[in-house]
């Protein structure tokens, strides 16, 4: 293996404090075990999980998740989406509505329609709905996004499939789905040719009531029928798949390899309609085999995958911060924010720190105290461990209040 592909990065992941992730998790999977979840369920096949309308997952959105959407009409009504099987007529007018009042008379005019109404950006309209989407991002170290679906009773949803796994939760009201028993592709994220009418085909019938969870992999056919007054949360996510694994090997030997980084076609377009791209092939094999070469070795890979997972964690959207400079001391009390996720991976300079939103870059000298930050719940800024003087105890605290990853208690 040549020099240097595997010396560069000495990376060990952090993210929010994972333990509190698996707990934030297992909480809304209760009673079946995360671990079973993670290893046999998860893009292998649908399950139920059977809850109640007091289960802590059953108030992801609150004790009244009607209301507390029609009192959010100013970021969901602009928004609002739909779907039916059968509308009668088009669906109304997308627009801003002034009060509560005048979105629960639009939504009643997309019901009188038979369309069931789709809420999106309402991730940040509850913590309990925030924390989870976080726990996941945390676990799986990629985004995961939320939408509700309400409904009037005897709505019906087409047969269709979704382009990534999602987590159903049954806030109020009761739906049947019927979901297919055949075994889901996991198709690709891209769009294809248009397949035509989907058929159901064999399916499996399942009722969900106030509490109840499905998830179901990606590409999963199914249809839904609101049999009473219905509000559901959809969360999706696609867990990291074989091909982006591979991608992010191929991404890190390209940081050591120019020719990774060099043009691979600069007549495209003629290659293309003529159908022949002259030494391209072999270039790609020859690619293929250095990547091939290099991914022997475990090191490499895990660097890879370390260097993958510092770009996804920064990608998240920004947490809140603190505006103006933040000034501490080292009496200041700090906790670790709710939101907070973060990964830190070190080269031979630099301590490269990445949370939501962007990275943070530290002088390598300060490692220990960096790790103890990273992993702490709540500290005082004289705590922070290391050979350092007060001073760069504070600028350190104070880059991690900077990125919204702690805030000040006292002091």
């Amino acid at each position: 293996m040549p020099p240097g592909y595997c010396a560069r990065v000495h990376a060990h992941a952090r993210t929010m404090i994972l333990q509190d992730a698996y707990s934030t998790f297992q909480t809304i999977l209760d009673p079946m075990p995360l671990d079973t979840f993670l290893d046999s369920v998860l893009g292998q096949r649908f399950i139920k999980i059977p809850g109640n309308a007091q289960s802590a997952r059953a108030r992801l959105f609150g004790d009244n998740p009607l209301q507390r959407a029609l009192d959010s009409f100013e970021v969901l009504a602009p928004r609002i989406g739909c779907h039916s099987e059968a509308p009668l007529g088009p669906h109304p007018v997308i627009e801003p509505l002034p009060s509560a009042e005048a979105f629960k008379a639009k939504i009643e005019a997309f019901y009188a329609l038979g369309y069931t109404v789709r809420l999106r950006d309402i991730r940040a309209l509850s913590s309990a709905l925030d924390e989870f989407l976080r726990a996941m991002e945390a676990i799986f170290h990629q985004p995961a996004t939320v939408e509700a679906f309400i409904s009037r009773s005897d709505a019906h949803a087409p047969v269709h499939h979704d382009d990534y796994d999602i987590i159903v939760v049954q806030l109020s009201g009761r739906k049947r789905w019927y979901i297919s028993t055949e075994r889901s592709e996991l198709p690709n994220v891209w769009k294809t040719a248009p397949e035509g009418a989907i058929l159901l085909g064999p399916h499996d019938v399942l009722e969900v009531n106030a509490g109840d969870l499905l998830y179901l992999p990606r590409g999963t056919k199914h249809r839904v029928d609101a049999m009473a007054d219905s509000f559901h949360l959809s969360i999706g996510f696609i867990p990291l798949t074989m091909r982006e694994a591979i991608i992010a090997a191929l991404d890190h030997l390209s940081e050591f390899d120019r020719s990774f980084r060099e043009f691979a076609d600069p007549r495209l377009a003629l290659s293309i309609r003529n159908n022949n791209f002259g030494a391209l092939p072999e270039k790609i094999r020859e690619g293929l085999a250095k990547l091939q070469s290099v991914s022997r070795s475990d090191d490499f890979v895990a660097q890879a995958l370390q260097r993958r997972s510092s770009r996804a964690i920064a990608d998240l959207e920004k947490l809140p911060a603190p505006k103006g400079r933040v000034t501490l001391s080292p009496a200041s009390l700090l906790r670790q924010s709710p939101l907070a996720v973060s990964h830190l991976m070190a080269t031979a300079q630099k301590i490269d720190l990445s949370h939501p939103g962007g990275h943070v870059y530290i002088h390598r000298g300060v490692e220990d105290s960096v790790a103890f930050i990273a992993g702490a719940r709540e500290f005082h800024v004289r705590d922070i461990p290391g050979e350092v003087g007060d001073d760069v105890r504070i600028a350190l605290a104070e880059k991690f209040v900077s990125a919204g990853l702690f805030e000040v208690v006292s002091g």
